[in-house]
C-alpha cells in the first residue's frame, strides 16, 4: 500500500479504491485480507475498500459507490445536487446513481440505482465521477417530491441561488416530455422567467396580485445605494410601493435582518412605501391584498381590487361597485 502512484489514486478518490485497482498496483487479495483483519482498511461495498477505519464520510462513500458500479454510472438526483454545491436539505445520505438502461446490477445497501436511456446525453461535460447536469437533477428531484410546494420551491431555489436560470431549465424540460408534473414545472418556470424567485413570491403573484385584480408589478428590481446593490422583491413602479416577501431562506440571521432594514429605510428615504409579508400570507391572501390595495389607492391607483371568491374578505368600501362578483 506504499506505492506512490497508488497512494495518489486513493487521495484523488478520497480514500476509496477497488480490489482491481489494488491488484494492478501490486496488492494481492491475500494482502487486502490481512490489512482488513488488522484494521488498516475496511470494505464499504463488494470489491470496494477505503484505506482507513471508522466512519466513512459522505464524499468517500460517493466515490466508493461509483467505483462499485463501474465507469458507466453517474451521480444523479439529490446526490448530484449536493455534489454540485446547491444549498438545500437533501434528507438521507443515500448515494443515488443512474446507469444505462441495459445494465442489470445487484443492489447494495446505501445506494439507490435508476436505469435510464441515453444516459450520455444527460451528463455534465467530463467529470469524475460522472454527474448529470444540474438542470436534469433539479427537474427530476422536483418531479418526485410528494408535496407540490416542495417541488415548486426546489426549482425556484435553483434559480434564486444562481445555480441555473429559468431559460436553461425550460430548455431541459422541453426534452423531458414524459417527466411527471411537467405541466406544473413548466408553469412555475415561466413565472420564474418573469422574476419570481421563491414559493412565497409565487403565492403572492397568484393569490394576492392576480386573484384580486391588482396592477401588475415588476419583480426583483435592482437598486443601488450607499450599502451596495439590493433587489426589491415586488415593485409597483407607478405608485412608489415596494412589497418585500420574507420567507425562511435568507432572512434568519442578524446580518440579513440588518440588510432588510437598510433596504426598507432606503426605500422610505426615496419616497417609496414598503409593505412586508411572511408565510402567513399563504393562509390569508385576502388580508394582504387589502393592505396592498389600500396603499395603492392612497398613492394614486384609480381602479378597484376584485374579490377572489364570493367569500373574499376585501372590505366593501375598498371594492366598490367595480368589485361585484358575477
Amino acid at each position: 500500500m506504499d506505492d506512490e502512484e497508488f497512494a495518489a489514486l486513493r487521495r484523488r478518490q478520497v480514500g476509496a479504491f477497488t480490489r482491481q485497482q489494488a491488484n494492478e498496483h501490486g496488492v494481492s487479495d491475500r494482502m487486502l485480507a490481512v490489512r482488513r483483519r488488522t484494521g488498516r482498511i475496511q470494505r464499504v461495498f463488494r470489491g470496494v475498500y477505503v484505506d482507513f477505519t471508522g466512519p466513512v464520510p459522505w464524499e468517500t462513500r460517493l466515490w466508493a459507490a461509483w467505483l462499485a458500479y463501474g465507469p458507466e454510472a453517474a451521480l444523479s438526483g439529490e446526490t448530484a445536487l449536493r455534489r454540485l454545491g446547491m444549498e438545500g436539505n437533501w434528507g438521507d445520505d443515500l448515494i443515488r446513481l443512474e446507469l444505462p438502461h441495459n445494465r442489470r446490477v445487484r443492489g447494495q445497501p446505501g445506494v439507490q440505482i435508476r436505469r435510464c436511456r441515453n444516459l450520455d446525453s444527460r451528463l455534465q461535460g467530463w467529470r469524475e465521477p460522472p454527474i448529470v447536469r444540474l438542470e436534469i437533477a433539479v427537474l427530476t428531484v422536483a418531479s418526485r417530491r410528494p408535496r407540490t410546494d416542495d417541488a415548486v420551491a426546489l426549482v425556484l431555489d435553483a434559480c434564486r441561488q444562481r445555480r441555473t436560470t429559468p431559460e436553461r431549465l425550460l430548455a431541459e424540460l422541453d426534452r423531458l416530455r414524459q417527466l411527471p408534473r411537467r405541466g406544473l414545472l413548466l408553469a412555475v418556470l415561466h413565472e420564474a422567467a418573469d422574476g419570481v424567485e421563491s414559493f412565497l413570491e409565487l403565492a403572492y403573484l397568484r393569490k394576492v396580485e392576480r386573484a384580486h385584480g391588482l396592477p401588475a408589478a415588476t419583480r426583483q428590481v435592482r437598486a443601488g445605494g450607499a450599502h451596495g446593490t439590493v433587489y426589491r422583491d415586488v415593485v409597483y413602479q407607478d405608485y412608489d410601493l415596494v412589497v418585500e416577501l420574507d420567507g425562511r431562506t435568507g432572512h434568519d440571521d442578524v446580518r440579513s435582518r440588518w440588510r432588510d432594514m437598510t433596504r426598507d429605510n432606503a426605500a422610505l428615504i426615496a419616497g417609496k412605501a414598503t409593505l412586508r409579508f411572511g408565510y402567513r400570507l399563504i393562509g390569508d391572501p385576502c388580508a394582504a391584498a387589502t393592505q396592498v390595495a389600500t396603499v395603492l389607492r392612497a398613492r394614486g391607483w384609480t381602479a378597484s381590487p376584485t374579490p377572489c371568491t364570493p367569500t373574499c374578505s376585501l372590505p366593501l368600501e375598498l371594492v366598490g361597485s367595480a368589485g361585484d362578483v358575477v
